[in-house]
């Protein structure tokens, strides 16, 4: 993992994101306001400053009908990674992460930058999960 900065599209934080290096990745601000941080197309991510609370967002998941819900993988003080069934099994996960005054919401994205859908596997959402966990708000610059 490496540290990278997203101060670049407007969100003054770090975030632990797989190595770049040799591989096809991004940061993007999308029209909803979400940062969007992908490497290749096995981790792709959308941070933002609003969102669910914890229990308004197991309710929607819960009560999908297309994309139904199969078993809480991993629930804790930060957010929960699940299991899903539409036409194959899929992971996803949800992370609510505070710091200090500071609250994000972070997610996956299955469609990525290409068009193109992933349905991520259980060890790709747990790193995904893992990674959000680790942002951190960077105090802005003082003026010289």
């Amino acid at each position: 993992m490496i540290r990278m900065s997203l101060s670049s599209v407007g969100m003054p934080v770090t975030i632990d994101i797989p190595d770049t290096e040799k591989t096809h990745y991004g940061i993007e601000t999308l029209p909803s306001g979400d940062v969007h941080v992908y490497v290749n197309k096995g981790f792709n991510i959308l941070i933002n400053v609003s969102g669910m609370d914890m229990n308004r967002k197991k309710k929607d998941i819960a009560g999908n009908d297309v994309d139904k819900f199969q078993s809480w993988v991993t629930q804790d003080s930060s957010g929960i990674v699940y299991k899903t069934q539409m036409v194959n099994e899929e992971y996803h996960f949800y992370a609510i992460v505070k710091k200090g005054d500071k609250t994000f919401y972070v997610q996956e994205q299955s469609q990525g930058s290409d068009g193109n859908v992933t349905n991520f596997n259980q060890a790709q959402a747990q790193a995904m999960y893992e990674s959000a966990k680790t942002i951190t708000p960077v105090a802005p610059k003082a003026k010289a």
